[in-house]
């Protein structure tokens, strides 16, 4: 099963848009509109943190002002704006609202593994070669070279005098991101010649469905073209041979570059804030090799690319290798229900706290403001917290994205962004927790990607204002019920390192004779309302699974972050092979099969007793239990064998040795 610090609560098909929307003025007040001011109390139930505001050069020296809570001349305080975010994301669902205020990017897909998806394309579709040149600050000129030609890195180094050939069979070395990047072979070959004179043939002359053409380096060949070099995503290993000439295991790994034929077939115009350059961008937005390329291209000088092309007319996409980021064909806001794209409609959060919509063009300011929380009583912690904060992106569709499966195992083939089918999973939320829990850090992050904080100790308390002005009673109760979660046995969760525990606050009126009403008539005027409104509301799965993420528990719901190896073996999906991929299941599905924590004890030796499939088991080499017991393995590039002498984790529950983790090989 995936691990991760938060989950979704899933989105309705309903979207409730009040029928007053239209009608509301902060001049003109409503017949039963009312105005006031209300006290509230917010009590750390466990520490708390709110950075303060600091430089980059803060950040980078990671020093005092970096890590101390937020504060104006020595007060400490949480913003208002801190309050209404935390309110507002409670209340959005309770209102059964439209998630619309989110990122509309198109992500991408660059995984061989889903052959539909992504590698059919690239084989039913021709890939293109050119040059890409910024002709003004609005306009980019593609020229189109026709089909790249490959060259293979033995005869790269026969015409450089280079050892590419044997440099990128070194694991060891790949193992370095920036020695797999297009930029690290272009400065080993500084000064090299790119353009070279060349005859052709076909790869694979028996196979008529391949298509590639090989380069074959001539002084006097026939064609004339530029060399481009590209990344290195592995190391390559060599083709084994029987002893009678047959394959005994195949050739794997990049072994080729490309050549880019001199002759210009056709040219194409793209406007620099056309979709298809936008999402380009967007894209390759953290790829150094585009880093290198943006400055070149912003230089007028040209940029290689590979591209493919819409009915001989138009760029479809582009990319920086062969097998380039292949863009997604559903934006992130296509994966919404139907209601929740209704951009011209208000919902109820946005009757209350106002919206900017430029498709309305108009603005309407909210009616409901927190004031800074101010600290009342309670001290900062002098021991430093380290977190790390990292978290998957949007992108990856085995959490993000609704999945057809069970119990964590994905049924069928994984729903990505290019399915038509595909859903977010909902709005997300980190479930509140009972007690802080340890800092787990995975392997392969460096100290420097940490981020230090001194909390606020647990029992603080903070004091604000909720300010409202002409507000109907139905709006004051979905802002109570939203607001005064305690009464319902659950709890907020504000501030920093939500996913370790930290920032679980209660929020209690101080003042209750302000108002016409008693806090019940006001929440059960917006209970009826919804009800109305929404076919079993109070049943709603919605209202479930908000309710038991804001409940305090601490069960062993693997509400962790995974190690970085393991995104990518949970997207590893063979059912022909045992194998299936893993996605998120709900926070409901999940405590129900959580069990007492598990203890973790000293680590020990251990016998691999069983590699069937995803099915692996091992016994202890000494002690009272000597039985087989399952075996985890957390990285999915770690793969043992039976027989195999291991280092493992013994962990426990009730006494008995539950499960064994494994560490290392002996």
């Amino acid at each position: 099963m995936i691990r991760a610090p938060f989950n979704f609560v899933p989105l309705s098909e309903h979207v409730f848009f009040p029928k007053w929307a239209g009608h509301i003025s902060h001049d003109i007040p409503f017949s039963d509109g009312e105005s006031g001011e209300i006290e509230l109390t917010i009590t750390a139930e466990t520490p708390i943190f709110v950075r303060n505001g600091h430089t980059r050069n803060d950040s980078t020296l990671q020093n005092d002002k970096y890590m101390s809570f937020n504060q104006h001349n020595g007060q400490l305080f949480i913003p208002g704006t801190s309050i209404k975010g935390t309110v507002r994301n409670v209340l959005e669902i309770m209102s059964f609202g439209k998630m619309d205020r989110i990122a509309n990017h198109r992500y991408s897909l660059r995984d061989l593994q889903l052959k539909e998806e992504y590698l059919s394309f690239f084989q039913n579709s021709d890939v293109h070669c050119g040059w890409l040149r910024k002709e003004d600050d609005d306009k980019l000129i593609l020229s189109d070279h026709g089909i790249p030609r490959r060259i293979s890195h033995k005869d790269l180094d026969a015409i450089w005098g280079t050892n590419l050939d044997e440099t990128f069979k070194d694991g060891y070395l790949l193992k370095k991101d920036s020695n797999r990047n297009a930029i690290y072979k272009i400065r080993l070959t500084t000064g090299k010649p790119k353009t070279i004179r060349y005859d052709e043939f076909a790869m694979n002359s028996k196979n008529p469905v391949d298509k590639r053409i090989m380069a074959n380096y001539d002084p006097k060949g026939m064609y004339s073209g530029t060399i481009v070099l590209t990344g290195q995503p592995s190391a390559r290993k060599d083709r084994v041979k029987n002893s009678d000439g047959t394959t005994r295991v195949k050739g794997s790994g990049k072994c080729f570059e490309f050549v880019f034929p001199e002759t210009q077939i056709k040219e194409y115009s793209i406007s620099a804030e056309s979709e298809v350059f936008l999402d380009f961008c967007f894209i390759y937005k953290d790829s150094d090799d585009w880093k290198y390329w943006r400055k070149e291209l912003s230089d007028h000088r040209t940029v290689p690319v590979f591209f493919s092309v819409k009915n001989n007319e138009e760029i479809n996409h582009l990319g920086l290798s062969y097998l380039y980021k292949l863009p997604y064909g559903y934006r992130v806001k296509d994966c919404l229900p139907v209601n929740h794209k209704e951009s011209q409609k208000i919902d109820l959060c946005e009757c209350i706290f106002g919206v900017s919509n430029s498709q309305l063009n108009q603005s309407l300011r909210g009616r409901v403001q927190f004031t800074h929380a101010f600290l009342f009583k309670g001290e900062v912690s002098h021991v430093v917290r380290s977190p790390y904060m990292a978290s998957p992106k949007s992108s990856y569709y085995p959490i993000y994205l609704k999945q057809n499966g069970s119990g964590g195992d994905i049924k069928g083939n994984f729903l990505t962004y290019m399915s038509t089918e595909a859903r977010l999973k909902g709005w997300k939320k980190y479930p509140v927790r009972e007690n802080i829990s340890d800092f787990s850090i995975p392997q392969e992050v460096k100290v420097e990607n940490l981020s230090p904080f001194y909390p606020v100790n647990e029992g603080a308390i903070f004091k604000t204002k909720l300010k409202f002005h002409n507000l109907r009673k139905t709006e004051i109760g979905a802002i109570l019920k939203s607001v005064l979660l305690s009464r319902q046995g659950c709890s907020h969760s504000i501030g920093f390192a939500k996913p370790y525990g930290y920032g679980r606050i209660k929020i209690e009126m101080s003042n209750h004779s302000v108002l016409n009403h008693s806090i019940d008539e006001y929440i059960n005027e917006f209970n009826q309302m919804m009800n109305t409104e929404i076919p079993g509301y109070d049943k709603s799965i919605q209202l479930k699974e908000l309710l038991l993420m804001s409940k305090p528990q601490e069960l062993n719901t693997q509400l962790e972050y995974m190690e970085l190896s393991e995104f990518v073996g949970c997207k590893r999906h063979n059912p022909k092979k045992d194998i299936h991929g893993k996605y998120l299941p709900d926070y409901s599905e999940m405590i129900k099969k959580a069990q007492p924590v598990i203890e973790a004890v000293v680590q020990q030796e251990a016998l691999v007793t069983l590699v069937a499939g995803s099915i692996m088991q091992a016994k202890l080499l000494e002690g009272k239990d000597l039985n087989s017991k399952p075996l985890v393995v957390l990285s999915g590039k770690i793969r043992p064998k039976k027989g195999d002498l291991i280092i493992v984790k013994v962990l426990k529950k009730g006494g008995n040795i539950e499960k064994l983790e494994f560490i290392k090989r002996k």
